[in-house]
């Protein structure tokens, strides 16, 4: 219960819109989920409101973490644009995806039409742009050295950002090359809900992974009730060496 009140509490009045609307995007995903059993459709072999589903509680962790982060920076000014910009993106994202399924459409490689490109190439631009302003207010956490913040902490939340972000950027190498499958096409059985191919290379599986250490790392540490870097600086050297041995075993188009 105490875990769960603190979810919901914000220390910083700036960060409360970020909370609520990732907060948000669980309610979205609920929607998704009371749709499945209505919906016949389908998109790559699987129900069309999977990937919105997927794609919701994600982006419902992701800014609930930034969320509990900000409140450590002093800088407001970066802060306030950064979480603007960042609900911005994601809502635009989530309005992308969710839009395409409903009309049974890809969100993503899809160049059947120019309405459909222009779609794919907005959600890249915007996405690129917020991960690369991700990168950017974590640098904070390096430079600013009065973060009020236990040490083993610091370092989970620095590790979580970077490698956060440079598997975010790998989705677009994934979009360069207009497919996620590697040796076969997209599309077919796969991972039970995740829909990942263990036949064949999938690049979806380091970029969630990749993605995901911005929680993992600090649940790391707080599960570990760890007070000292070393161990949190050599999980995550371990974590993100791991994490780009699947994105290099996928691109030899080997499943598991």
């Amino acid at each position: 219960m105490r875990t769960l009140l603190y979810l919901f509490k914000s220390q910083d009045k700036q960060a409360k819109p970020l909370l609520y609307f990732g907060f948000s995007q669980f309610a979205l995903a609920l929607l998704f989920v009371m749709l499945l059993p209505f919906e016949h459709r389908q998109v790559l072999g699987i129900n069309l409101w999977i990937k919105p589903l997927k794609f919701a509680v994600s982006i419902g962790i992701y800014c609930i973490s930034w969320a509990k982060i900000l409140p450590y920076l002093s800088n407001t000014k970066t802060k306030k644009y950064f979480i603007w910009f960042t609900i911005f993106a994601m809502a635009f994202e989530m309005l992308a995806i969710s839009s395409q399924a409903a009309r049974g459409q890809l969100s993503h490689f899809n160049q059947s039409g120019t309405y459909n490109i222009v779609v794919y190439a907005l959600m890249g631009i915007v996405i690129t742009a917020q991960t690369c302003f991700a990168l950017y207010v974590g640098i904070s956490f390096f430079k600013n050295q009065n973060i009020k913040i236990e040490v083993a902490m610091l370092w989970a939340i620095r590790f979580g950002i970077v490698i956060s972000s440079v598997f975010a950027l790998q989705g677009g190498f994934i979009g360069q090359r207009m497919a996620h499958t590697v040796g076969a096409p997209d599309g077919g059985p796969g991972l039970l809900f995740f829909n990942w191919n263990t036949t064949y290379g999938d690049l979806r599986i380091a970029h969630f992974f990749g993605l995901h250490a911005l929680q993992i790392l600090p649940a790391f540490v707080w599960l570990g009730k760890l007070r000292r870097p070393a161990p949190v600086i050599i999980f995550g050297a371990i974590y993100f060496i791991l994490v780009s041995f699947l994105f290099y075993h996928a691109l030899l188009a080997k499943g598991y």
